[in-house]
């Protein structure tokens, strides 16, 4: 028996009178006994396995659920037309003709509605059930948002089906379905909660990175597979991503709550309740109130709560970072448009398009997964920076590829160019998790939850202003013709720019107090990705 074997048997004894009882309830009322983990190693493993599952179904559904929509768009417009034009329901239209312009507009206008009102939902519950993930645990408020997903995806399938009953745009009413969670927002800050929840700050920069590249390599197999399956029907891959989406949350039966969960320490692999929590468990059983008093309470100190979370706002380093995170919800909506985009302006099928999305992902996935851990280990082991020096360092040059990427993509003229621009946009895909781990080390660890409701209301913020932005763009350029057709992509540069302008200022305003000087040893090597889990597992959000 180790010592650390020795320290948690001493410690677990100290906890009998009420982690076991809690324990007890619990598989009390299940017919199955399930083992909850404590091991920091296979909690990680498995929020990477459930990452995986959910960007590779959803994925899975992006192109063919483009090509259904085009599809049923034009149907309805060529069965309006008079003359020899008129195309009936049952008739085929090839794909080439649905790229006029009155297509291409109506469909332009459902993609902004749907995703303006996605954004607008996330926007009312962002703060709600981060606040709710601070008070309750992250694990029933993630659980809770996958499956607000799944039912928005599922009634865009119902409406798919019947579409010659349903008018299209009872998409919109999708987004609806989030209320029960918050919608994708919430996913992602309840994955990086969690991640910071079981991870040492030493580490948790690589956490996040490589919660990223799952997110790339579901992006890089399953366009591939989605186009292969289109071949035979669209409503295939369409199917198997719904199913994937349902299940994969399933893992999380096997993973405690993590809100008062520490690591012991950077060579710990096992977590331990603070005194919170065991408080917390001790309260539960208390003094029993009536239930309308004990409503009442809970929503004035939800407001109490509310109001306190803009504290973390009074920071000008803060604010500052706040700007780069503008830059997701444009580059996540403008993935969709360039499938569009690609299609219209070089005459591409839909599900050729989906090649060049796994080819983009792929350099994601070498760069979070190779190039980004190599430079990070370089800069803390020969250059001697700290952490968040390497963090920031790392950051600028991401977001300096983003605005060169995003413009090249607008500018060229030619296939291979728009491909050379998207693989200079990857190059940057590490913005977004760099800077949270230069933002979360701002702040004190009871105040992770509030910090990333405050990104979450700027990242949907965000995406209210991308849809109706991109969107109006787009149909100009589609009016315009020509080179004018990449008009969303030099928007998509100017909001890099903007978040640029913040991660360089926080730079200079940070130069003076970030911390330097040469690292010991251990925390050298934590710096390299994944260095304690990257063995037996092979390596992707909404």
């Amino acid at each position: 028996m180790t010592a650390a074997d020795s320290t948690l048997e001493h410690e677990d004894a100290e906890d009998a009178p009420l982690l076991p009882d809690a324990l007890h309830v619990r598989n009390h009322a299940s017919t199955i006994p399930i083992y909850q983990t404590r091991s920091r190693r296979i909690i990680i493993l498995i929020l990477f396995g459930v990452i995986f599952i959910l960007a590779f179904g959803g994925t899975l559904m992006v192109v063919p659920s483009i090509q259904l929509y085009e599809d049923i768009v034009c149907h309805h417009y060529y069965n309006g037309l008079k003359g020899e034009k008129h195309k009936g329901y049952d008739d085929t239209i090839e794909e080439g003709l649905c790229k006029v312009r009155e297509v291409q507009g109506e469909l332009n206008i459902l993609f902004a509605g749907m995703q303006f009102l996605g954004g607008f939902i996330s926007l009312l519950t962002a703060v709600p059930f981060g606040l709710l993930a601070d008070r309750i645990g992250r694990r029933p408020v993630f659980l809770l948002a996958i499956y607000g997903l799944f039912l928005a995806n599922l009634w865009s399938l119902v409406v798919l089906k019947f579409w010659r009953y349903l008018p299209i745009r009872l998409l919109w009413l999708n987004t609806a379905f989030t209320l029960m969670g918050g919608g994708e927002a919430v996913v992602t800050m309840m994955f990086y909660a969690i991640g910071s929840d079981v991870t040492p700050q030493e580490r948790r920069a690589n956490v996040f990175l490589v919660g990223g590249g799952m997110v790339l390599f579901g992006e890089i197999l399953a366009p591939s597979i989605s186009s292969y399956l289109m071949a035979k029907s669209p409503w295939i891959p369409l199917l198997i991503g719904q199913v994937l989406i349902g299940l994969g949350p399933a893992l999380f039966i096997f993973v405690p709550e993590t809100l008062h969960m520490r690591p012991r320490g950077i060579e710990s692999e096992t977590l331990t309740p603070d005194a919170i929590s065991e408080r917390s468990v001790s309260i539960n059983g208390g003094d029993k109130v009536g239930f309308f008093s004990t409503a009442i309470s809970k929503a004035r100190n939800s407001l109490k709560e509310l109001y306190g979370s803009l504290s973390v706002l009074h920071s000008l380093p803060i604010l500052l970072l706040l700007l780069a995170f503008l830059i997701q919800p444009f580059s996540r909506q403008s993935v969709d448009l360039s499938v569009r985009y690609i299609s219209n302006r070089f005459h591409w099928d839909l599900k050729n398009v989906g090649f060049l999305l796994s080819l983009r992902a792929l350099v994601n996935f070498l760069l979070l997964l190779a190039l980004l851990p190599s430079l990070s280990y370089y800069l803390i082991r020969r250059l001697h920076f700290s952490p968040k020096e390497k963090d920031l360092a790392l950051a600028r040059f991401s977001v300096v590829f983003l605005v060169i990427g995003a413009l090249l993509i607008g500018l060229s003229p030619t296939i291979v160019g728009t491909i050379f621009g998207n693989v200079v946009f990857t190059l940057g895909t590490g913005t977004n998790a760099l800077t949270r781990s230069l933002i979360t080390s701002l702040v004190d660890q009871e105040h992770v939850g509030r910090l990333y409701a405050a990104i979450g209301v700027v990242e949907v913020c965000g995406s209210l202003a991308a849809s109706p932005t991109l969107a109006a763009l787009y149909t100009l350029g589609l009016g315009l013709g020509g080179p004018w057709v990449g008009l969303p992509f030099f928007a998509l540069a100017l909001i890099c720019f903007v978040g640029a302008i913040g991660i360089w200022s926080f730079g200079c305003l940070a130069r003076d107090k970030l911390p330097s000087g040469v690292q010991d040893e251990d925390d050298a090597n934590t710096l390299v990705v994944l260095p304690e889990s990257a063995e037996g597992r092979s390596i992707n959000v909404v």
